[in-house]
């Protein structure tokens, strides 16, 4: 009986201990993958992280849109324990109504929920010491534009979740923003969250860096010329468009819409979304058809009519009283009716072809966001009166950046170039990787005809319509525009509302940059080559003056040879120096330095050290006081949004820019001490 009962209890022991094995082996083996998946959302939880956003920097390597780091707070609670504590900790920390931080911020049980976003980083210190279970803190970034809103049309905005809206932020938001991560929220057997700082399970990939086609330095002088010429001259608006007339890179696009209500964010780019009838400024192209058909040279004679032209039931005017005039002068002076007399040597049709290899009535194929295509629809009857108001531009649609294009294809010697924004991406070990080379689109003229229309162009400025856009620095080529606006009330033209434009290459004889400025009504000057044409020469002159080496030999740059030693001054280095001998320095070579304190020893300068500048020129400087060893504030008044921001970089001051232009107030006063803590407001308007 007893052999019975230990029988027994052995049988129950090894029947025990093998279905426990079994079991084991059940869970560990045969159905591991399944009871870990229930272990894993059992004890942990998900949220998705955000990849850091892909930096922008332009041609020579400025940053131009960055990320800055910050934390912020919010709440994932995996029980009805932990929202009752996240619930009170956030009414007594944020000064609330009982249940009333439940109902602000929609929490429930095991869901995301955002609480404050971009943290002052004590404030987060303080929330990671104290916080219950269920809040947590995730590292986020914030985008930042060094330059403040210069190019901020081209560059576009994000929203506070870092994703593009506009512009070039939102057409390659897919390669900038990069894959999300997933961040792990740990909690024990009890199901208490141990983690309030999150961590990556699957680490976001970081989003491309970009390199543009864009020169900061040319973007921010042409806003600013840009800005200057809508107030001086009481424009509506203004658009300009800059253009590497060999690859077809653009250097600078800008507007300026001076009843812009939201200068931060603007949402579109006129000088790639507007259409207008160009007119005069049209007429080279009409030249170029002309010259390759080998139908006139430029030493032919067309009768004028004494400024009246009567074609069929329509009369066709000049501002001038006209007579015999040679090709050249036609479109020197620009005589609507010698180019419409001399269109009439070809067909309707020829002028329509070749607008269209020009890229008229086509979009650039820039996939930029509300790109236009343009019209160019050819008349239902080819009359003597159509022929020649297409040929002086009536009864075509484009836009800027269209007229830059093809402006370049005459620059360049026949070539229409893919204009390009992106130049190309950085790897992952800082190197630069072009994305393609330069595209050539089409052939619209031969390089000889090429040839006699930059001549023609030059005439333009020297002899012509574009005088007063003639510059001591810099051998300008282009043609002016005085088009009639549309009256889109009434139909027909308005007879006193005007597009100034001005659309040319610089330097003439062998050029390097393309572009056109635009003014809508301008007021009381209406002429484009006494409004555009001047801003046009403005920022050609201010631009290769900075830059000499872009355009080689000095003789291209400047028309008058024995000049440009007493035009142009090279920055000293004042860094290191008293103010005294600063001064004696800034004299010899030829500048005007600014300094807010009379002795000291300067610690920094703006432009830099070895900058070709225009003689007479300021020169920013900060130096420290005797005894002191911190400059004091700047005052940065009537200064630019880079020099300004130049100086609070060096001076580690934290700075926010409103509206665009130079600076016309600064909250931090000239000569107050700086501190780390300092955080400087700069208001911004063209001046």
């Amino acid at each position: 009986m007893e052999r019975i009962r230990l029988g027994l209890m052995l049988a129950a022991v090894l029947f025990f201990f093998s279905a426990a094995v079994a079991r084991l082996v059940q869970f560990q083996i045969v159905e591991a993958s399944e009871y870990s998946a229930i272990v894993e959302v059992q004890s942990s939880g998900k949220v998705p992280i955000p990849a850091e956003r892909g930096m922008i920097y332009d041609r020579y390597g400025r940053v131009v849109a960055k990320n800055v780091t910050s934390q912020s707070l919010y709440a994932h609670p995996m029980s009805r324990r932990e929202l009752n504590r996240v619930a009170a900790y956030l009414e007594k920390r944020l000064g609330l109504q009982p249940g009333e931080a439940v109902r602000c911020y929609h929490l429930t049980r095991d869901r995301f929920r955002w609480i404050q976003r971009h943290l002052d980083d004590q404030l987060a210190d303080r929330i990671a010491e104290e916080a219950p279970r269920g809040l947590y803190l995730r590292v986020e970034t914030q985008r930042q534009y060094p330059f403040g809103t210069v190019g901020k049309q081209v560059l576009g905005f994000t929203n506070i979740d870092n994703q593009g809206l506009s512009a070039f932020e939102y057409s390659l938001d897919s390669v900038l923003a990069g894959t999300s991560g997933w961040a792990d929220i740990r909690r024990d057997g009890l199901g208490t969250t141990f983690k309030v700082r999150e961590q990556a399970l699957v680490k976001p990939i970081p989003g491309k860096t970009l390199v543009l086609t864009l020169d900061w330095q040319l973007q921010e002088i042409v806003e600013e010329e840009l800005a200057a010429a809508v107030v001086k001259y009481n424009a509506k608006h203004g658009m300009a468009v800059f253009l590497d007339c060999a690859t077809g890179e653009i250097l600078a696009m800008a507007d300026c819409d001076p009843n812009d209500t939201d200068p931060e964010h603007p949402t579109k780019l006129c000088a790639v979304t507007d259409q207008f009838e160009p007119g005069s400024a049209f007429k080279p192209f009409t030249a170029a058809v002309l010259l390759d058909a080998g139908v006139i040279v430029f030493s032919d004679s067309v009768y004028c009519e004494e400024g009246a032209w009567r074609v069929g039931r329509r009369t066709l005017k000049d501002d001038k009283k006209l007579g015999w005039l040679t090709f050249r002068r036609i479109i020197e002076l620009s005589s609507n009716i010698g180019l419409g007399k001399c269109a009439q040597l070809v067909e309707g049709t020829s002028l329509i072809e070749t607008y269209r290899k020009f890229g008229f009535g086509m979009r650039t194929g820039l996939n930029f966001p509300g790109e236009t295509r343009g019209s160019l629809t050819p008349p239902q009857v080819w009359s003597e009166y159509n022929v020649a108001a297409l040929a002086m531009g009536h009864s075509v649609a484009t836009n800027a950046l269209q007229m830059a294009v093809a402006m370049g294809a005459i620059a360049n010697g026949g070539q229409l170039m893919q204009p390009r924004l992106v130049l190309g991406h950085v790897d992952e070990r800082g190197r630069v990787n072009r994305d393609g080379a330069p595209v050539v689109v089409a052939n619209p003229l031969k390089p000889t005809s090429a040839d006699t229309l930059r001549a023609f162009l030059r005439g333009v400025v020297e002899n012509g319509t574009g005088e007063p856009a003639n510059s001591k620095f810099v051998r300008l080529a282009g043609k002016t525009g005085t088009a009639e606006l549309p009256d889109l009330e009434n139909g027909g033209y308005h007879k006193n509302r005007f597009l100034a434009s001005f659309c040319g290459f610089f330097p003439a004889d062998k050029p390097v940059i393309a572009g056109i400025v635009l003014l809508r009504d301008p007021r009381p000057v209406t002429y484009g080559g006494h409004t555009s044409g001047v801003t046009f020469r403005s920022i050609a002159e201010r631009y290769t003056v900075s830059n000499p080496d872009l355009f080689a030999a000095t003789e291209r740059m400047c028309e008058v040879r024995e000049e440009p030693l007493n035009l142009t001054a090279e920055v000293p280095d004042f860094v290191g120096r008293d103010l005294i001998q600063a001064r004696i320095l800034a004299e010899k070579r030829g500048v005007r330095i600014k300094c807010d304190v009379d002795i000291g020893m300067v610690v920094w300068q703006y432009p830099a050290p070895d900058r070709l500048v225009l003689a007479g020129d300021e020169v920013i400087l900060a130096a420290t006081a005797p005894g002191e060893t911190r400059p004091g504030m700047v005052d940065l008044r009537r200064s630019t949004i880079r020099r300004a921001t130049a100086f609070l970089e060096f001076a580690g001051i934290k700075y926010t820019i409103e509206g665009s232009g130079r600076i016309v107030y600064q909250s931090v006063r000239p000569g107050e001490p700086i501190t780390d803590k300092l955080t400087c407001r700069l208001e911004c308007r063209p001046i």
